[in-house]
């Protein structure tokens, strides 16, 4: 038999291969390319930064429980004999991170007792199950490749008998529920009840909760809550978990590569409707940073300003095609005279230079805005720094409605409110002081002084004694500056003079500190980065390659791989020329999925089977009755994994036939 369905272990035989040879695939080694080494460059800053930000994040919470797991241990906790010590940890609604989260308790508990049990309900549906792995783990901690007890043997008794044998220390012991919601109260009831009743052993629970501590006391009775001795430990939110690691890498100077567009908008939305996942976010952000660099020689000018002029002398000619090929350059020389290779590599080294101090000087911009508009009334821009990015990198800010309704509002402010917005933008303005225009600070400063030393009273105005002259022949005067005007242009400057007139100093202070910072910073800084020549090196914004990455439609998938098996074996005997077409040698699911797309809703099975036959079996040209075992075999595994795939039903109108669900 040389051709058998891809569902090969259901029978007893050698591999199969499909086609006449084995296709032998080359892989390159990637390590020689130049855009490998600035993205293995960047990557590893990002890891760095991440493990940074992990450390801070849990640093206090872990600090907090290690000193209460110590106290235990040490008998400096004052607990009555009857009550368990249990530390309650609020990790957030944040499912897909909680498994760092409790890895990280237990790597920190370790160096105060090594007897410590995690068990999740996935592995302990009922009380029996929660013993058995909770005993088990602290009973073999110290032996784990030789295990002391077998889990059926693991009982309280047991336990009991163990601690008193072999913890001469009497070191606490550790059990950690992860996902106490998702347990079954009976279970974790009875549980903590027994545990209770051995009350000679020091033993600290840790449940982690993710929605609020109400649940322990809708979950336990009052009799067994009335045995514990609670204390509550808080993580952060994960939003500020978010924000802390957006801060460390998308918004970091240290990092060239940025997310930018629709792309950062697309993964800012999936962890806000989503999962809440910081981790989520990070490997979403990491297959950006690789589909920007993957086989792009371009994507390699992403890196340090220190090293661009370097790896410019490196480019090869075909290299320098590749770069003329960009959207922003290709653009930016349309309809010009082409450089010649030294000139163009000369161009590269201005543009992207310019660039990367541009993108420093437009985040710290952007973030002295974010402090004047944060706490505004309805926050036009956003109350967080993502927002207020999201805006800028995905249109023109400055153009936009919410930022002209945000400068009105400014002008609204009075001046404690506007002082106080001062002072915070200019403390930003000092940590970011290396990346911003040249005098910003200075202005600041001294704009700050002028407000806060001018008054709001309005002025009186100041009545001239006339002439006798000017009494005698007021027109001539108006007719003299009639002359001078237009008619508009005459209004407008009454206009003006009645507002100075009516305007106490701090307004015209206030009102010259908005202007100056609309014409001359925030206009001038907070372009959208996709306006500047060499922003596709530095820049990743395609949302779509993202989202098929990241949202694969299973569906489309199953149907590709059915109808034309080569998009993914990548074998040549299965090239087709239309999507009607069958081939022999194609895998015998894909030719009864083919087959039964030919169909209605009802299905014929003797009907399917001939046809199925006449592809798998072409010498025979008539109708088989007779069908040999080993296809009749092949046909019936591959119904059932179509079937298995929901793509049919058995017929209960006929019992010959099967319904289709496609």
């Amino acid at each position: 038999m040389e051709k058998v369905s891809v569902s090969k272990g259901v029978f007893s035989s050698k591999s199969y291969i499909f086609g006449d040879k084995r296709i032998k695939h080359e892989y390159q080694n990637y390590m020689d390319f130049p855009w490998y080494h600035s993205y293995k460059e960047i990557w590893s800053t990002v890891q760095n930064c991440t493990e940074d930000i992990n450390y801070t994040m849990f640093k206090q919470i872990m600090e907090d429980l290690h000193s209460y797991v110590s106290k235990v241990k040490d008998g400096s906790m004052k607990i009555l004999p009857s009550e368990i010590p249990t530390a309650i940890l609020l990790a957030g609604v944040n499912v897909p991170d909680h498994v760092m989260l409790f890895d990280k308790v237990v790597s920190t508990l370790e160096s105060v007792t090594p007897y410590i049990a995690t068990v999740s309900s996935k592995n302990c549906n009922n009380m029996k199950n929660m013993v058995e792995e909770s005993i088990y783990q602290l009973i073999n901690a110290e032996t784990k490749d030789d295990p002391i007890i077998k889990k059926t043997h693991c009982t309280f008794r047991a336990l009991s008998c163990w601690y008193q044998e072999s913890n001469k220390e009497n070191t606490p012991l550790v059990i950690i529920v992860r996902d106490f919601e998702n347990f079954s109260a009976k279970a974790l009831h009875d549980f903590v009840y027994n545990l209770s009743i051995y009350s000679t052993m020091k033993i600290v629970l840790i449940f982690g909760i993710a929605t609020s501590l109400h649940v322990v006391h809708r979950t336990l009775s009052y009799d067994v809550t009335s045995k514990l001795r609670v204390k509550v430990f808080s993580t952060q939110t994960q939003l500020q978990s978010l924000s802390d690691a957006l801060e460390g890498i998308i918004f970091s100077h240290k990092i060239p590569f940025k997310l930018t567009g629709n792309a950062f908008n697309l993964l800012q939305d999936i962890f806000l409707f989503y999962d809440l996942s910081v981790d989520g976010f990070m490997q979403a952000y990491k297959i950006c940073l690789a589909l920007h660099f993957f086989d792009n020689n371009w994507a390699s000018l992403c890196c340090n300003s220190s090293d661009i002029e370097e790896k410019i002398d490196n480019l090869m000619l075909s290299d320098i095609q590749e770069f003329k090929k960009l959207p922003s350059i290709a653009h930016y020389f349309k309809g010009k005279e082409e450089l010649n290779p030294k000139e163009f590599k000369k161009f590269l080294v201005d543009r992207t230079k310019t660039f990367q101090i541009y993108m420093h000087e437009f985040l710290s911009v952007l973030k002295c805005l974010h402090a004047f508009v944060a706490t505004l009334t309805s926050a036009p821009l956003g109350k967080k720094f993502r927002e207020i990015y999201g805006k800028a990198v995905s249109s023109n800010l400055t153009d936009s409605e919410e930022y002209k309704s945000a400068l009105q509002l400014l002008k609204y402010l009075a001046k404690e409110e506007l002082l106080l917005k001062l002072t915070e933008v200019i403390e930003v303005a000092k940590d970011n002081e290396k990346f911003l225009p040249q005098g910003f600070k200075k202005n600041l400063e001294k704009n700050f002084k002028i407000i806060q030393n001018a008054s709001l009273e309005i002025p009186s105005p100041v009545k001239s004694r006339k002439t006798d002259s000017e009494e005698t022949s007021p027109k001539s005067e108006v007719n003299k500056v009639g002359e001078r005007l237009k008619r508009m242009a005459f209004v407008e400057d009454l206009r003006s003079k009645a507002r100075k007139t009516s305007h106490s100093p701090y307004k015209e202070a206030q009102e010259n500190l908005i202007d100056y910072l609309d014409r001359d910073i925030f206009s001038v800084y907070l372009k959208n980065p996709r306006k500047y020549v060499g922003h596709d090196i530095f820049c990743f914004h395609d949302s779509n390659l993202v989202k098929r990455q990241i949202k694969g439609s299973l569906r489309a998938a199953v149907h590709t791989a059915l109808n034309d098996p080569r998009f993914y074996l990548k074998c040549d005997c299965c090239h087709v020329s239309n999507d009607g077409e069958i081939l022999s040698t194609m895998p015998d699911l894909s030719i009864i999925y083919k087959l039964h797309l030919e169909n209605r809703k009802l299905i014929n099975m003797y009907d399917w089977l001939q046809s199925f036959l006449s592809f798998v079996d072409p010498s025979e040209t008539e109708e088989q009755r007779e069908v040999d075992p080993a296809i009749n075999a092949r046909f019936s595994q591959a119904v059932a994994e179509l079937q298995f795939l929901g793509y049919i039903k058995g017929s209960k109108r006929k019992t010959d036939h099967v319904k289709r669900l496609t």
